[in-house]
């Protein structure tokens, strides 16, 4: 089975609502990013320009070297994301909207990873849920604690996987079947064209040289015209048997029915007298 590592998103709430603890925790879990919405919002609410936990925003900029948490800037265009201008929503709203659109945005650029969203805010994570992504899913503040401490991902989590893994499985089986598919129309390559792209080629094209070289044309056509030899002897020799039985046949009774003609000719061919037992046929005793 393929295996499938994570890419861990934490959101604004995770940082002011929680403790040093549990971000390290989180940190254990894999590779941890930052949307760069999250990253500003911190740095305001630790400058005082916004409302919000100062305190924690300032410890976790202490802390974020030795985190080794990320900013990335990943976000999508999806539609049902986009935030309006007509729509009247709050500050906090928007963030929720863009946090929403950075973890589609890294789950898109991420494909064959399992993206996981942490945050409090039990609308964000039923947004996450609503865009139905195959590598995309969130969880809580306690559920990732959990996770850190027994080493055992969340059931979402692990659905996320497993649909990956089949995923992948599926992708590796079509691009194995359409490499066949191309091979089998291939077209055999003269000794010349074998032995120039044969240094060039890789393991599988070797492969199809080898299988090439092993039934080409001039190998069946030997062995074809060597069959067709095979068979042309046997014909002639039952040919000769049948005609030379058929002379035999002729000759006999040709020296019963005129035996003086075929003794006068027999002489002018100038082979060998035939033996008495051949030659004289039985006659009648005399009374």
């Amino acid at each position: 089975m393929y295996s499938v590592s994570y890419l861990l998103l934490v959101e604004t709430s995770i940082i002011t609502q929680t403790d040093p603890h549990t971000w390290q925790s989180i940190a254990k879990l894999g590779e941890c990013l930052l949307p760069e919405v999250v990253a500003v919002e911190i740095r305001n609410i630790a400058s005082g320009k916004i409302e919000g936990n100062e305190s924690a925003a300032k410890q976790f900029q202490k802390l974020l070297p030795k985190l080794n948490w990320k900013t990335t800037p990943l976000t999508s265009d999806r539609s049902d994301l986009a935030i309006r201008a007509t729509q009247n929503l709050s500050r906090k709203a928007k963030l929720m909207m863009n946090v929403a659109r950075s973890a589609a945005g890294v789950a898109n650029a991420h494909p064959q990873q399992c993206v996981v969203l942490i945050s409090d805010e039990i609308s964000l994570r039923d947004r996450i849920a609503k865009l139905e992504s195959k590598n995309l899913c969130a969880i809580p503040s306690a559920v990732a604690r959990q996770w850190s401490r027994t080493d055992q991902e969340p059931p979402i989590v692990q659905l996320v996987i497993k649909q990956l893994q089949e995923q992948l499985q599926e992708q590796v089986q079509e691009q194995l079947e359409r490499t066949l598919l191309q091979s089998s129309h291939q077209p055999i390559s003269s000794p010349n064209e074998t032995s120039k792209s044969s240094s060039k080629s890789s393991y599988l094209g070797e492969e199809r040289q080898d299988l090439s070289q092993k039934f080409s044309p001039r190998k069946t056509s030997k062995y074809k015209y060597s069959k067709y030899k095979y068979f042309n002897a046997i014909n002639f020799i039952k040919f000769g048997l049948a005609t030379t039985f058929l002379a035999t046949i002729l000759l006999f009774g040709w020296k019963l029915a005129q035996p003086q003609q075929f003794q006068q000719f027999w002489e002018k061919t100038g082979l060998p007298p035939l033996p008495k037992i051949f030659i004289q046929p039985n006659q009648p005793k005399k009374s």
